[in-house]
């Protein structure tokens, strides 16, 4: 059964993905550089107090390291006093001038301590091995300047010298930096010295994922992510305001969609490289990204563009509801995310974000003027969410369940409430019942907790929002963050993903949200 708005064209799609990626083109805009350079010395400790085992103490100013010399088999590990993506440039020479032989070195990029150890024999992960930023190069010619091509994301840099024909000196080493904006924002005035860390790791998290396009994260997976741009847009509203890179990475993911008017939830810049990659719940905030987009930069043509685009997001999942009874069907192509957790039951929540896109959906037809979608979209709601009502909502409880052993978790109360199902009194019962219920499922990644800071904020627990702020992304920094990372599990400091603690993103976009809640 369909629904009857606004349609699209599928037979237009090829024309329309050259427009777009064009347009996605015309938007490009250089990328700002600024010049950072080493300013301690360090060596790594173990302590199994700190995150994943490994913290780092000052042994020297890098003031020093011009003063140094290395010979074969030795070590120096610099420390650039916070994140930063770029590319690095290495001035060498030897003691004598003579270099009759390569010097030979291995080159180890961290974000975070524990990644300094690193050695190839230590890897178990199950995404490619060569995400890992470790390099090994020779330089033939000394005296000489060496700039590595691949951009790297890091704080630390680790500097093994393999061989080198006689005492190796490092005149300079130089992290020429580059973001779409380089200049991190003011913290506001009145906070706290808390809430002032949290603002600006925010900001320098937002910032290092703000290249060419939004990227989720600058080490990996250095690609443009759907869920996380409409994150990313959302902080980018109050802090760099760079709305024309927001419409850049529109084009870009737009370019990508599929022959059945899916768009691609994520993307690569360049044109040769396509994704196969569709989240449900991912391609339904297309509408409320275009919503916010024209609410904050009113432009009216370019949210019409893709209005058709959207609403045929809401179409395809219309297609994929089993039954009345709030059950999707199962793709083996497709995977229903809303957080990183195995054990989630989905469907209420999926459901509940269609309603919620339907919602914005019918908002963005009144502000674009397309009136006659206004009715359809918002009956289309009302009908799925009286069958959440009716299927999914246990009202000895007050709580949202899910599938079919009518599972209880976070998820389904978070967007319950951003779709409306769950009033506000409601929500906030809600979520106090849940935040302790044994059994219930709840999140320990800070893309579905950055929507349970923002229901706290639509039920007035402030008291909750604060803590959920200074407990899981203050615990960050607690841990030595300055960028906040893909997971992060308070009562885990050994956490995995992908197989292997190595693949983590320690700069990662969906993890920006401080930015928009200390104000």
């Amino acid at each position: 059964m369909d629904f009857n708005v606004t349609g699209f064209d599928l037979t237009a799609l090829p024309q329309l993905r050259q427009m777009w990626a064009a347009q996605a083109e015309s938007l490009r805009h250089e990328l700002e550089h600024q010049d950072a350079y080493p300013k301690y010395i360090v060596k790594t400790v173990a302590d199994a107090a700190a995150y994943q085992g490994v913290r780092v103490e000052n042994v020297g100013s890098a003031g020093e390291l011009k003063n140094m010399t290395f010979p074969s088999h030795s070590s120096v590990i610099l420390d650039f006093g916070e994140h930063h993506v770029g590319y690095f440039e290495f001035t060498m020479r030897t003691a004598t001038g003579y270099c009759d032989s390569p010097v030979s070195l291995r080159l180890m990029m961290a974000e975070l301590p524990y990644e300094l150890e690193y050695t190839s024999d230590k890897f178990t992960g199950k995404l490619s091995q060569g995400w890992i930023q470790e390099e090994y190069i020779k330089i033939d010619v000394l005296p000489g300047t060496i700039r590595l091509p691949r951009r790297y994301a890091c704080r630390y840099l680790r500097i093994d010298i393999i061989a080198t024909p006689n005492q190796l000196i490092f005149d300079q080493i130089c992290f020429d930096t580059v973001a779409a904006r380089n200049s991190l924002p003011q913290a506001p005035a009145g906070v706290s010295v808390l809430d002032q860390e949290l603002y600006t790791a925010a900001c320098r998290t937002l910032r290092d994922c703000m290249q060419t396009c939004f990227e989720d994260g600058p080490k990996r997976d250095r690609r443009l992510w759907l869920g996380d741009l409409y994150l990313q847009a959302k902080s980018n509203a109050v802090t760099y305001r760079d709305y024309l890179l927001v419409e850049r990475s529109i084009c870009l993911l737009a370019a990508n969609t599929n022959d059945a008017g899916m768009i691609a939830v994520c993307a690569f810049e360049h044109p040769g490289m396509r994704t196969n990659c569709f989240y449900p719940d991912y391609m339904m905030l297309m509408p409320a990204l275009l919503l916010d987009h024209l609410d904050e930069y009113d432009r009216r043509e370019f949210a019409a563009g893709f209005y058709p685009l959207a609403i045929q997001q809401l179409r395809v999942f219309r297609g994929m509801i089993a039954g009345e009874n709030c059950t999707l069907t199962r793709y083996p192509q497709y995977r229903y995310f809303i957080d990183h957790c195995p054990q989630l039951e989905v469907e209420t929540a999926e459901i509940c974000v269609y309603i919620f896109a339907l919602r914005k959906a019918a908002e963005l037809a009144r502000k674009l003027g397309f009136d006659g979608d206004i009715a359809a979209l918002t009956a289309e709601a009302d009908r799925w969410e009286q069958n959440i009502r009716k299927y999914a909502f246990d009202h000895d409880s007050g709580l949202l369940v899910s599938g079919a052993a009518r599972q209880v978790s976070q998820a389904s109360q978070i967007w319950g409430i951003l779709s409306g199902v769950l009033s506000i009194d409601e929500g906030k019962a809600a979520l106090t019942k849940v935040k302790t219920l044994p059994g219930a499922v709840r999140s320990r990644n800070p893309y579905l907790l950055t929507y349970l800071l923002e229901v706290y904020d639509i039920c007035g627990m402030s008291e909750d929002l604060d803590e959920l702020l200074h407990s899981y992304w203050g615990g960050m920094l607690k841990l030595g963050a300055d960028t906040f990372w893909e997971m992060f599990d308070p009562d885990d400091l050994y956490q995995e993903l992908y197989g292997d603690a190595y693949l983590l993103s320690a700069c990662h976009a969906w993890s920006c949200a401080p930015s928009l809640y200390i104000r």
